[in-house]
């Protein structure tokens, strides 16, 4: 019988993994499995926005959320550099979407 794994999300940046995606995306999906998480979905963000929240950001919080998915997976750095400071980013996804940030190193 298949056990049933509790979902988590990740997050990149397009301006900072280039054309390392995929590589990144699996660093992230081996992460979640070694872990005990199913890896939902990659949510990617394109160059940091003016915007106070970037929009996949924004996204990922919603689907944490509604998915009552309480991790998310990133590469160091990923959060930072943005209109918003990563603290910040934190507490919105811990207050908004109820989850916690893994930073992997790069």
């Amino acid at each position: 019988m298949n056990e049933i794994l509790p979902l988590a999300y990740g997050y990149v940046r397009l301006d900072l993994v280039g054309r390392d995606l995929t590589s990144c995306e699996q660093r992230l999906l081996t992460f979640a499995r070694e872990h005990g998480y199913e890896l939902a979905a990659v949510f990617r963000e394109q160059a940091p926005q003016a915007a106070k929240l970037p929009q996949a950001f924004i996204d990922l919080v919603h689907e944490c959320r509604r998915a009552e998915a309480n991790t998310v997976i990133t590469l160091c750095g990923h959060l930072a550099g943005m209109s918003m400071p990563r603290l910040s980013l934190l507490d919105v996804l811990a207050a908004r979407g109820n989850a916690h940030v893994c930073e992997l190193p790069m």
